[in-house]
């Protein structure tokens, strides 16, 4: 059976987005499907936003087209509401509950509870893990990427076409550093899968 599977990554420059998008389509590939990774803002900006577009399997074209996203990946919460033009009513929401509040701003920013909320009350499917939470535990903030990844690939049942081997191999292959910790932040991340919906 093959896999198409559009996924847009949303976030704040330093959170590791692509190499959450270089490890996923490195294993897509070693697994056997295509894969293409595109950014579309610039890494040199830390703390800007920041979007990355991967798509696995029959596709031609590097950037997801908006309202086709099968699943859009916020590595920050404020980020969930910025990517929604690429949702469609069946994309799903993986939603980290870290709030990053922008520096120039005066504006009140709304609490995490509060903008899981209204998340919550204009999307379908919405998924939130806290990886900033299990990074801290292992050490180091650096870790989230690693446990979101281990979200999508349970709560998006990838096991079905990567085997977790593959992936955890494309981790030890492309993560130079900290290597054991990474591998325990993409297991961390698997459990996610087991709630249909995690509790605020």
């Amino acid at each position: 059976m093959g896999m198409r599977l559009n996924i847009y990554l949303a976030g704040v420059g330093g959170q590791g987005l692509v190499t959450f998008a270089t490890v996923l389509g490195d294993a897509a590939i070693r697994a056997g499907y295509k894969a293409l990774v595109a950014e579309t803002h610039g890494l040199s900006q830390r703390g800007g936003s920041i979007d990355v577009h991967v798509r696995i399997g029959d596709v031609d074209a590097p950037l997801i087209p908006r309202g086709g996203a099968d699943v859009i990946v916020a590595f920050e919460i404020l980020e969930a509401f910025r990517a929604i033009g690429y949702a469609n009513e069946n994309t799903v929401f993986i939603v980290n509950r870290r709030l990053i509040r922008p520096p120039a701003t005066k504006q009140r920013i709304p609490s995490i509870n509060e903008l899981e909320s209204a998340l919550r009350n204009s999307i379908r499917s919405v998924y939130m893990v806290s990886a900033y939470d299990d990074a801290i535990k292992l050490g180091n903030v650096i870790y989230e990427n690693m446990v979101i990844l281990g979200a999508l690939y349970s709560i998006m049942g990838l096991n079905q076409y990567i085997p977790q081997s593959i992936i955890e191999e494309s981790i030890k292959s492309n993560i130079r550093r900290d290597v054991d910790k990474n591998l325990r932040a993409f297991t961390m991340g698997l459990r996610y899968g087991n709630k249909r919906e995690i509790e605020i």
